[in-house]
């Protein structure tokens, strides 16, 4: 088990709850849900994401995009890994995620196995700087 908090961010009831089980088997320190991106996005910028050590967020939602929200935790927290979820992974899309920041992405519906691999990876790269 990994010694860290996470941040999940997806409108998707269902999204939340599997990415929630698959983390509660990987980290021992706090997973922050969020369903609403707006209260995620003003978490992001509040003195709480200074505990955080990942977020897993989704592209497309209502009212706030991942990209927003990437975009937010790139000013107030810069080195903080960001891992995209989405169910559309164009080469626009993965191009933009990653000018601004994004760690990695990973595609809906994926493998509980592939995002495991994700995750140990991007709080691996944590660790070792």
């Amino acid at each position: 088990m990994y010694d860290c908090n996470v941040v999940v961010i997806d409108d998707d009831s269902i999204i939340l709850e599997l990415l929630g089980i698959i983390l509660e088997d990987m980290i021992a320190g706090e997973i922050v849900r969020f369903s609403d991106s707006v209260a995620a996005l003003e978490y992001v910028k509040s003195s709480e994401m200074n505990k955080i050590s990942l977020v897993i967020c989704d592209w497309l939602m209502p009212q706030v995009s991942g990209l927003d929200i990437l975009a937010a935790l790139r000013q107030n927290k810069p080195d903080c890994p960001f891992l995209m979820l989405t169910a559309n992974a164009t080469k626009k899309l993965v191009v933009e995620s990653m000018r601004l920041g994004a760690s990695d992405f990973i595609v809906k519906p994926f493998h509980s196995a592939d995002l495991t691999a994700k995750v140990e990876r991007l709080i691996h790269d944590i660790n070792i700087d």
